[in-house]
């Protein structure tokens, strides 16, 4: 058995009763439950078996558009990006998904207007809800990794979604995250711009964001994609080691692997983990289009 194999086995079996995943035991969420759902689709695994949390994940959209992250909380949050993602090979589920896309582009945020732009401009800072970043959670400053998922999402539906507007909000999330990139040329946490030209980049939001700029081929990118190599070289998490495969990847440059260096421990690092295996292989659901309804 491969790892790939213990992987795809661990997943299953780890499944909650009700079709959903949780993060390591309990409840579902519905975080590891879409990455999980991911992680059997870019390995082809029968739509019989992902169908029982593909249902799981389509009823806990909200009344919104939404999903939130889990039953005990109320409010739609970022994890909508990796729902509608998940759903987007589940013809049968994604009914729910055009309002989903529509959530998340309400959530990119929009340019400032004169005066807003006059009045920052003048005071020397950047506003923390910058134009076109998304916010983990509604209302509040709009961060590097909520923002390269809603990119991954939107630009997963556009083609099927052909409404004014989703290319345009894709290209300026794109730009937020070009604007965010730290000195080294990587990215951090993106939330502020003056902190982050000053503060080092984390691997695993360089290896999401050049995820999400994957269809980005400007020469500024090439620090960047240095710089993931010399991470990818000493990786420190399982989801750094994850993202940086496939962000690098999505750029033509594929680092093959027989076996991680970093075990998975939760269902998130084996899900990720089993996405960027499939990612070296020219299948990453993350860059996919969203399937025609059967």
């Amino acid at each position: 058995m491969t790892y790939a194999d213990e992987l795809e086995t661990s997943l299953l079996s780890s499944r909650n009763a009700d079709g959903g995943w949780p993060s390591r035991t309990g409840r579902s969420w519905t975080e590891p439950t879409a990455l999980a759902l991911l992680a059997l689709q870019a390995g082809n695994v029968p739509r019989g078996t992902r169908s029982f949390a593909a249902s799981w994940l389509a009823n806990r959209q909200s009344s919104d558009g939404g999903w939130p992250p889990c039953a005990a909380v109320a409010t739609s949050t970022w994890v909508t990006s990796l729902a509608v993602l998940a759903l987007a090979r589940e013809p049968e589920c994604s009914r729910g998904c055009p309002r989903g896309i529509d959530w998340l582009s309400n959530h990119v945020y929009p340019e400032l207007n004169a005066f807003e732009g006059f009045l920052h401009d003048s005071l020397g800072v950047a506003p923390s809800q910058a134009p076109g970043s998304s916010p983990w959670y509604p209302g509040t400053a709009g961060w590097v990794i909520p923002t390269a998922l809603s990119i991954l999402a939107l630009s997963c539906w556009s083609q099927r979604l052909p409404k004014a507007g989703i290319q345009q909000t894709v290209r300026r999330a794109q730009a937020y995250l070009l604007s965010r990139r730290c000195s080294d040329g990587g990215w951090n946490h993106g939330g502020s711009l003056h902190r982050s030209e000053t503060s080092p980049s984390y691997a695993e939001t360089t290896g999401l964001a050049l995820l999400a700029l994957a269809n980005c081929s400007s020469p500024t990118l090439a620090p960047t994609l240095r710089l993931a190599e010399a991470f990818l070289s000493k990786p420190d998490s399982s989801e750094g080691l994850s993202w940086l495969l496939m962000g690098l990847a999505a750029h033509g440059i594929r680092n093959e692997r027989p076996q991680p260096s970093i075990r998975a421990k939760t269902t998130r690092d084996a899900a990720l983990q089993l996405i960027a295996f499939h990612a070296l292989r020219g299948n990453n659901p993350f860059l996919q289009s969203a399937d025609q309804p059967s």
